[in-house]
């Protein structure tokens, strides 16, 4: 028997998972953020002996007994990223052979019935890529906006306080955002919370926190936070269509994977929007959003690499054994639309 392990490292988490080379899982673990842009090698080299140690215990295995690990990283986007993430993972003596991915690669692999197609993922950050069936890749750098990104967490929740901001000082129009900012923050006025955002004395997760409050406005049909998750959906898409018609897949019957927290907002205005736009150009695209923690599709990637493919035996042998934790990325009764 084979033993093999996916680690999907995000910027405010990370989780770990061990299977079998049946394709069962044996143990989950999850550890800290792991973005070595942000949090620094030190913080991720802890956060990924936390994630695989729980997995390992769980498993009963100690890391000789792994053949492969597939580390999934945030933060992985240049070339040099990669080669400082793989020594700094061997040094860690996790497994026997460790193979370095971008997070995107964990989020498209966990959902496609494919090892190809097209991923946006729009969780504290925003990152995308594209596989066409003889692996070609083309992966966007995804470092802000420096590299032509808008969306995800942080950014949005800058956007939300903008919105709020500007309708307290009569630039912008008023919004339900207000309320709901002030009450999550407890400060009782836009003047109260101005110097605590100058001073940045409100942390950052906090902050991010604030994002499901305009998919809830939105919901209850603020027009200010309905046009802001509008403009998310079509930056999504736009970016899928843009990766799309790179890899010359526009008549194909790709599937796009929607992934990261930011999807799970209340209702389905986001993700109608992005499916709206991707059919302009790709018709035939199925758009999935993710329904199980991207650290499922880092198992099957080190699954693959150390079986050479996936059965359809296996996969049924994941499905089987996967904890219920792993399951709650999507709830489509919420969100879904169904697309063809």
């Amino acid at each position: 028997m084979r033993y093999v392990l996916g680690v999907d490292g995000g910027a405010s988490k990370t989780r770990a998972i061990v299977l079998a080379s049946t394709g069962q899982a044996l143990g989950a673990g999850i550890g800290g953020p792991c973005n070595h842009q942000v949090s620094g090698l030190e913080i991720i080299g802890a956060s990924l002996r936390q994630a695989v140690g729980g997995a390992l215990r769980e498993a009963e295995l100690l890391p000789d007994k792994l053949d492969v690990g597939c580390f999934c990283l945030a933060g992985a986007d240049l070339q040099e990223d990669y080669i400082m993430l793989q020594a700094t993972v061997e040094k860690l003596e996790l497994c026997q052979t460790t193979l370095i991915e971008n997070d995107a690669r964990a989020a498209l692999r966990a959902e496609t019935t494919r090892p190809w197609g097209v991923v946006v993922v729009c969780g504290t950050g925003f990152s995308a890529m594209g596989r066409t069936p003889d692996g070609r890749e083309i992966r966007l750098p995804s470092l802000g906006p420096i590299s032509g990104d808008w969306g995800g967490g942080a950014m949005l929740s800058k956007e939300i306080i903008r919105a709020v901001m500007r309708a307290w000082d009569g630039r912008g129009k008023p919004t339900l955002l207000t309320q709901l900012v002030l009450s999550t923050l407890k400060v009782d006025s836009e003047e109260t919370l101005l110097p605590q955002l100058y001073h940045n004395e409100i942390d950052k997760q906090v902050l991010l926190d604030l994002v499901p409050l305009l998919f809830d406005a939105a919901f209850r049909g603020d027009e200010v936070a309905t046009e802001l998750v509008v403009r998310l959906g079509e930056e999504v898409g736009v970016t899928a269509n843009a990766l799309i018609r790179r890899l010359s897949l526009e008549a194909a019957d790709v599937e796009v994977v929607l992934g990261g927290g930011v999807f799970k907002g209340k209702g389905p205005l986001l993700v109608n929007t992005v499916t709206q736009v991707i059919h302009r150009e790709a018709p035939n695209a199925h758009i999935l959003p993710l329904r199980q923690e991207p650290v499922v599709g880092a198992g099957l990637l080190a699954l693959e690499a150390a079986e050479g493919h996936v059965t359809e035996q296996q996969y049924h042998r994941l499905n089987d054994t996967l904890p219920d934790v792993m399951r709650t990325v999507f709830t489509p009764e919420k969100n879904a639309v169904e697309s063809g």
